[in-house]
């Protein structure tokens, strides 16, 4: 773990597959304008699970090109929620600390 990591954010993380990116990146860089991009990604990816993005790849595979393969298997709509929430405070605060 990085000691430069951002205490609330860690603690947010933990919500997420260790897989993901956005996980990875809080932990290995203070760079929020980073996590918040990854962030963003993810968010846009799970509130349409079953869509395309902008792009043609689907959102599921947006998804697990961004280390959430083993956890879509076995996650259910509830978790989705919890981790689409996290995910959103993560973002926000990145972005905040990013314009600090």
């Amino acid at each position: 773990m990085n000691s430069k990591a951002h205490p609330i954010l860690l603690e947010l993380s933990k919500q997420l597959p260790d897989s993901a990116h956005t996980f990875r990146y809080i932990h290995e860089s203070p760079d929020f304008e980073k996590i918040t991009a990854q962030a963003q990604k993810d968010i846009s990816s799970l509130e349409k699970l079953e869509g395309d993005s902008e792009d043609g790849v689907s959102a599921k595979e947006a998804l697990e090109e961004s280390g959430y393969r083993r956890w879509l298997e076995s996650s259910d709509s509830e978790e989705r929620l919890r981790v689409l929430g996290a995910l959103r405070l993560i973002a926000d605060l990145s972005e905040d600390l990013a314009e600090d």
